[in-house]
């Protein structure tokens, strides 16, 4: 029977092997993993935002199954892709609905998002290298192609994805996401046909003609409408929680973008959640802990940081997307960086 001192040693113990596994130098900190999957994933695979209604949604079943590739943790990938095909996955294509909610209807809105999508057939892909015989790789390329005959298309000289299958492109105008562009699915993707590859290209070249104000950064949602590109005038044209993956999936991408200094700066000085590009008016109170693991990485990726500094920031098990973003910065790092 364990005595009162002899429970605090052992809590202090914890919690001392934690701090020892905060930074990440090139290794899998499969901790961080189980605290997630604990946290934030149901026991039949739905992986949960807990900071959104508890609602599921096809971004958050790709990033759970790419952090169970990644820690080769081949059970949970199976229950989280199973339950993404059951739930998800629309009958007309092989894409997914955007949203799952616990009330019925548990899919209100049959729309995908090409960003979950894109990332769903990344982590089916890494899956099929790892373990080949379980069917991964059909699966992903069903996805890939079905994207790209719906949703890849071009617009003044430029090959763009369209965020999802209705409401995004009209007579006038095309709206667009840049945080859609994963740039290392696409860059695998290429493998497969060519116009992934010109994809990732346009998405830095779009990026240059969209960076606003004095902080030079981009709004979560542009339009090009009348031969000009713009802030879209259907949503609040703030750089805030969607943009901070751009940075990610731009080092990710072993790519370098002037947004990524402009990121780093504006969180260094200004530490607001999110930003008006056109009127500069700012949020009154900080960004999630996963805001500064990319500007981290972002600074790893050019040198201003000490590779052996690795990452500070982990997974808390509090919000799922501030330790979404932590935990994918740790593993950009891991395979991009700390090689």
């Amino acid at each position: 029977m364990k005595t009162p001192i002899m429970m605090m040693l052992s809590v202090f113990a914890i919690v001392l092997n934690s701090s020892s596994h905060a930074i990440s130098n090139c290794n899998s900190d499969v901790w961080m993993w189980d605290l997630f999957k604990k946290s934030f994933i149901s026991l039949d695979g739905r992986v949960i935002d807990n900071a959104n209604r508890r609602i599921s949604h096809s971004e958050g079943q790709g990033y759970g199954m790419l952090m169970a590739e990644y820690y080769s943790d081949s059970r949970t990938f199976q229950r989280l892709w199973r339950w993404t095909r059951l739930n998800l996955q629309r009958d007309e294509d092989p894409l997914f609905s955007w949203k799952w909610q616990p009330k019925r209807p548990h899919i209100p809105d049959h729309n995908n998002a090409s960003d979950g999508d894109l990332l769903i057939a990344w982590a089916l892909h890494r899956a099929s290298e790892k373990w080949p015989s379980k069917g991964y790789d059909k699966a992903a390329r069903s996805i890939v192609f079905a994207l790209q005959a719906s949703h890849v298309k071009l617009l003044n000289g430029e090959t763009v994805l369209l965020p999802g299958t209705v409401g995004f492109s009209f007579n006038n105008r095309t709206i667009l996401n840049p945080s859609y562009w994963v740039y290392p699915a696409m860059d695998v993707f290429s493998s497969y046909s060519n116009q992934w590859a010109l994809l990732s290209k346009s998405g830095l070249s779009i990026l240059n003609h969209n960076l606003y104000g004095r902080d030079g950064l981009t709004p979560d949602w542009i339009e090009y409408a009348n031969r000009h590109w713009r802030p879209a005038s259907d949503f609040p044209p703030h750089f805030s929680y969607s943009s901070y993956r751009i940075p990610l999936y731009v080092v990710w991408g072993k790519k370098s973008h002037q947004i990524n200094d402009n990121y780093v700066k504006w969180l260094k000085t200004k530490n607001v959640a999110w930003t008006n590009v056109t009127s500069g008016e700012q949020a009154f109170y900080p960004p999630p802990e996963g805001a500064r693991a990319v500007a981290q990485l972002v600074s790893l990726a050019k040198g201003d940081r000490i590779k052996g500094e690795g990452i500070s920031f982990v997974p808390k098990g509090k919000d799922y997307y501030s330790d979404s973003l932590v935990l994918l910065s740790h593993m950009a790092f891991n395979e991009g960086i700390c090689e």
